[in-house]
């Protein structure tokens, strides 16, 4: 009896045992499945923060190319255009490829030279004498079937001989991935037809 009462206690703690290992195993299992699912979800969010991070810095170079190309327009004109202006064809290519290539794609550059979207309003006044200064710069990001599109806003003083007045500008403008314009629209050009009048 004994021996039979060993051999029970024998067979229970052996079993104990197994059942106490394998709920280790099963418990450590469960530990490693869960930081696996926090890990997976961790690399999901920050996948989605990349994202997200990335298309606002696509947003922001395409909102800061509409912005240097509104000042770069309605700015001057300053010592070098007048010089190139007065000088030659290719004096006048050199300002614009130091200025303005850095904002258009290779193959839009030559295309926004040839439609007048480059240098607008500065050969006219430079022209009649006037002076150009933005004096507020809007741009507002829309949804646009195409790439990212800004609507822009912009008040212009145009001055001459001591006298200024302002003139309003609006339009969109679109970029594409890189942040490079891809597409000009004005709405309202009333700067034009202000120096067009004076």
């Amino acid at each position: 009896m004994k021996v039979g009462l060993l051999a029970t206690l024998f067979l229970l703690a052996a079993g104990c045992s197994v059942s106490e290992s394998s709920s280790t195993e099963s418990a450590e299992e469960e530990k490693k499945s869960v930081a696996s699912e926090e890990n997976k979800d961790t690399s999901n969010d920050s996948e989605e923060k990349n994202r997200e991070s990335s298309s606002s810095d696509e947003s922001m170079r395409g909102e800061e190319t509409v912005r240097t190309y509104l000042k770069s327009e309605l700015t001057g004109p300053d010592e070098e255009l007048q010089q190139a202006l007065n000088e030659s064809n290719a004096a006048l290519l050199d300002y614009v490829n130091e200025h303005y290539k850095s904002l258009f794609t290779e193959d839009n550059l030559e295309t926004f030279i040839k439609k007048n979207y480059v240098m607008i309003w500065l050969p006219s006044a430079h022209n009649l004498g006037y002076e150009l200064e933005p004096i507020d710069i809007q741009t507002e990001k829309v949804q646009d079937i195409e790439k990212d599109a800004y609507h822009f806003e912009a008040e212009v003083k145009y001055s001459k001989d001591g006298e200024a007045d302002t003139a309003e500008v609006t339009g969109r403008i679109n970029t594409n991935e890189q942040g490079k314009m891809t597409v000009i629209r004005f709405k309202e050009d009333g700067l034009r037809e202000k120096l067009r009048d004076n």
